[in-house]
């Protein structure tokens, strides 16, 4: 009686163990896949992307760029917006970005939000969606590209959503400003 005791407590404890590695293999491999999205997330500013705002930039002298101004996502996905700042001298080195919703429009053209009618639960939602550095360096006569990630939640609301992009150097606005629109369907 002893020795079954002794042999089901054994077996007990290499099932325990077993179960134990594949929980730690799952938790390695999301580990790996949450980084991995996040490399990902900074590949998705391409090459492309990269040469347009460069082109906007470089040749034609602008301050600020966007690489492109909207898109049209459904709830649930997400886009990486391509912004390109050139720092023409005087100005400093450190930047300011800034991502403010200025207008939203239900899907059957009402108004949710506005500056004059400022529903900020609205507001503040849809500027939860943003992600992006709020404040990098850029050396005299260099420019950077910066990564704005628009991520809808699968509860997004229908409609458009049209945000400021605005840009500052010491504290004065810098280039103009920008407008991106996310169309959500």
């Amino acid at each position: 009686m002893n020795r079954k005791a002794a042999l089901g407590l054994s077996i007990e404890l290499l099932v325990v163990i077993i179960i134990s590695l594949v929980i730690l293999g799952a938790g390695i491999t999301f580990l790996y896949q949450i980084i991995g999205g996040a490399e990902d997330l900074k590949d998705q500013l391409d090459e492309r992307t990269a040469q347009e705002l460069e082109r906007l930039l470089v040749d034609q002298g602008q301050q600020v760029a966007l690489s492109r101004h909207a898109a049209t996502l459904l709830p649930g996905e997400s886009k990486v917006f391509g912004l390109g700042i050139l720092n023409t001298g005087g100005v400093g080195e450190t930047f300011t970005l800034t991502i403010e919703l200025s207008k939203a429009l239900a899907a059957d053209g009402t108004v949710l939000s506005d500056d004059e009618q400022g529903d900020l639960s609205v507001k503040e939602k849809a500027e939860s969606w943003l992600l992006y550095i709020a404040e990098f360096q850029i050396k005299e006569n260099e420019h950077r590209a910066e990564a704005i990630l628009v991520s809808l939640p699968n509860d997004a609301a229908k409609g458009t959503y049209i945000y400021d992009v605005r840009v500052s150097a010491g504290g004065q606005p810098y280039g103009q400003l920008l407008k991106l629109t996310v169309r959500v369907e």
